[in-house]
């Protein structure tokens, strides 16, 4: 399964991603259910191998809670986007976290409502422009990462999109992790987001991107630290929970 934006928003990568991760863990697909609403989330989720289910927007969790406790013996994924992780359904995710839900939460968030045509979400950067906000989203972005951990997952992890093999490590990691997981994997959207904001190409929107990513000693791209780096709206990457030097 694919999407006309999938390549420029490197979804295709992700899906492959998933896929390859879920081939090389041990058990079949006929005991993963995999639960979506819709919009980029759907696309990726398209690739896995599994019972699929779709639901309307805001509900992806509390069926996914539901195919967990009346079929234990299966394995149940939910695809989010941002939208629906940080907003109409992010009650729905802090509260799989606090309770620890065995399901495991994958999150596509690509920085905007993509299924709108542009609608700004809870996690467009402060001063991204998008269709119908031309002159740049007000408030800070939502970390929907760090809400889960506050609100007690078990596991959580975040990955740039094009990270290549960074990427496919916590993918492995994240089809196995003990639940209620998280994975936010941050694929910005180029049709409704990238193009609005000064990047000709999707590739440019990518490099940007990497460049707010701060990975192992809390250093962005061109080695500066967290603390020396201007951009307000740059975030961890890796394993974020449970921290690896603590992890026992």
């Amino acid at each position: 399964m694919s999407a006309p934006c999938a390549p420029p928003c490197a979804l295709d990568r992700l899906g492959r991603g998933i896929a390859s991760a879920f081939a090389r863990r041990a058990g079949g697909a006929s005991k993963r259910l995999v639960v979506t609403s819709g919009g980029c989330a759907a696309f990726v989720a398209g690739w896995v191998e599994g019972t699929l289910h779709r639901v309307p927007l805001g509900r992806s969790i509390p069926f996914a809670l539901g195919l967990s406790q009346s079929l234990p013996d299966h394995d149940v994924f939910v695809f989010l986007g941002d939208g629906e992780a940080a907003g109409v359904g992010g009650h729905h995710l802090s509260n799989a976290a606090r309770r620890g839900d065995r399901v495991r939460a994958l999150i596509v968030n690509n920085e905007v409502l993509g299924g709108t045509g542009g609608f700004p979400s809870p996690t467009t950067p402060r001063g991204g422009r998008t269709a119908f906000q031309p002159a740049g989203s007000a408030p800070r972005a939502f970390d929907v990462a760090e809400l889960a951990r506050a609100a007690g997952a078990a596991w959580v992890g975040r990955e740039t999109v094009t990270a290549g093999t960074a990427l496919a490590e916590l993918l492995d990691e994240f089809v196995g992790a003990p639940p209620f997981a998280v994975l936010e994997v941050r694929a910005p959207c180029y049709p409704a987001y990238g193009q609005w904001n000064g990047f000709p190409t999707p590739e440019e929107m990518h490099e940007a991107l990497e460049r707010r990513a701060l990975r192992g000693g809390g250093r962005a791209a061109g080695g500066r630290t967290e603390a020396e780096s201007p951009d307000p709206d740059r975030f961890r990457v890796g394993k974020l929970w449970p921290a690896r030097e603590s992890a026992t």
